[in-house]
């Protein structure tokens, strides 16, 4: 009995976030990405008001590129209390044993959206991409249509996570 209790408070304690995570394989235009969906860690937002040095993250093809950029000017976010995000969340994720996870670009979020039905964003929802829209805004995909919009990095969006696979 006490290890049956044992076992249901550490249950309770460690976040359902843990095993909802899932890693969803795709290919698109030739290229095949693993995707972690971390929609069920809720929504949050992209780091605050920083604006990242020289347009470093308004690429909109190379996601990878732009996290290392993000997460090098937001760094721990004291701006903001240290509120986890997105960019440095998927950069140190090691899920699947893989620790080159980074946030999506657009395009990137294009290859996610034509395989929409796998993941957990509600009908009208948004995922986050690393792509800066300007200084206080980055942009969203949105899941109803697939367009992409500009909202302010201290909304909270859903995100994923992405890496190219070789």
């Amino acid at each position: 009995m006490k290890k049956i209790l044992l076992l249901l408070i550490i249950i309770a304690v460690i976040p359902s976030f843990l095993f909802a995570q899932k890693i969803i394989p795709i290919e698109y235009k030739g290229t095949k990405y693993e995707v972690l969906d971390m929609t069920a860690t809720g929504r949050i937002q992209w780091g605050g008001y920083t604006q990242i040095p020289a347009n470093a993250a308004r690429s909109e093809s190379d996601g990878a590129s732009n996290t290392r950029a993000i997460v090098a000017a937001v760094g721990n976010n004291d701006d903001y209390e240290g509120r986890p995000y997105p960019a440095k969340i998927c950069s140190e994720a090691t899920n699947g044993g893989k620790d080159d996870w980074y946030l999506p670009s657009k395009e990137e979020a294009d290859a996610i959206y034509a395989f929409k039905e796998k993941f957990a964003v509600e009908e009208r929802g948004t995922i986050w991409t690393s792509t800066e829209a300007t200084g206080t805004q980055a942009f969203t995909k949105y899941w109803y249509t697939g367009a992409f919009y500009k909202n302010a990095k201290v909304e909270s969006h859903n995100f994923v996570c992405i890496r190219k696979v070789e």
